[in-house]
């Protein structure tokens, strides 16, 4: 069974999601306020998020060789994080450190680096490997759900990885956060990367957020 998998990001006027300041505050509140399981987010993403945990990445400690303590009734959310060429090495400690995240599960594929792998093992980060070449983004949530229980997994991502779950079905629901911003030529589109077309969306929700921001929920009509 796979979780149900919300794709949720807070984008400029015409639809980018570079070019502009986010509203984090609100972007978070509004991502917890799902109460996920799990976030998913790619390497690329992950990689460029360091900068806003720390300065200077900062250098490993014995805890960081350890899983940390959990309560039962913790609410955060564990974080998924697809990296098959292992370009997070290194940087693990930043995200497992954070105030945000239960703990990190990697996503890998059999092409995955070993090195990568032992670096993983030696730190005690959970690990779950699918796809030959790149992460099996479907199998990974099917083994996510099957390990871990996770019913309700939210898409914190850029383009490429939403562009993969829209383009395999995966996604249930779009949570946007719109900015009024125009960014222009200097923008990034957020499914700039899809090549399916006509996914028909149905509004589930539009509300003004602090008379500035507006979110907008719709659910993925199947076909």
């Amino acid at each position: 069974m796979i979780p149900k998998l919300v794709i949720h990001n807070s984008i400029s006027l015409d639809g980018s999601t570079t070019g502009f300041e986010a509203n984090l505050d609100i972007h978070y509140k509004i991502l917890s306020s799902y109460q996920p399981d799990a976030m998913i987010v790619g390497s690329n993403t992950a990689k460029v998020g360091t900068q806003f945990f720390c300065e200077i990445i900062p250098p490993e400690e014995e805890s960081d060789f350890r899983k940390p303590d959990i309560e039962p009734d913790d609410p955060r959310a564990y974080w998924m994080i697809a990296d098959s060429r292992g370009v997070l090495e290194g940087l693990m400690h930043v995200f497992r450190r954070s105030e945000y995240a239960k703990d990190v599960i990697v996503l890998v594929s059999e092409k995955t680096p070993e090195g990568y792998i032992n670096y993983l093992k030696e730190r005690n980060y959970d690990y779950i490997r699918t796809g030959a070449d790149r992460v099996n983004i479907r199998q990974a949530l099917e083994i996510a759900n099957e390990r871990y229980g996770f019913q309700l997994v939210v898409s914190d991502s850029g383009g490429m990885l939403n562009s993969i779950l829209l383009e395999y079905g995966l996604v249930e629901e779009i949570s946007l956060i719109l900015t009024p911003e125009i960014t222009g030529r200097n923008g990034t589109n957020l499914f700039r990367n899809l090549e399916k077309s006509g996914i028909r969306l149905e509004l589930l929700k539009n509300k003004i957020v602090e008379k500035k921001y507006v979110h907008l929920a719709y659910r993925v009509l199947k076909e």
